[in-house]
């Protein structure tokens, strides 16, 4: 007796279980960092980078309105441990 694609499919469907678990946990960062940008405008310091205090720049900010980070200084955090 055949198990056809049994194997297959449970394979499968444990890596759309996974791509969806990964999928959760970013739009909660989004949120997350959503919500630490919200709360930066509401103390006066929107636009200025939380690490290094220098201006974020416009076009960063027009891509992404939720940053808090410079370029340089997103950068150095993402390569970072954490």
């Amino acid at each position: 007796m055949s198990r056809g694609f049994g194997g297959s499919d449970f394979a499968q469907v444990q890596g759309d279980l996974a791509n969806t678990l990964t999928i959760e946990q970013v739009l909660e960062q989004e949120r997350e960092q959503a919500k630490h940008a919200r709360d930066r405008r509401a103390q006066g310091s929107y636009g200025v980078c939380e690490d290094c205090a220098r201006p974020i720049g416009d076009e960063r900010l027009r891509a992404l309105p939720d940053a808090t980070r410079c370029v340089a200084c997103q950068a150095a955090w993402e390569s970072s441990p954490r």
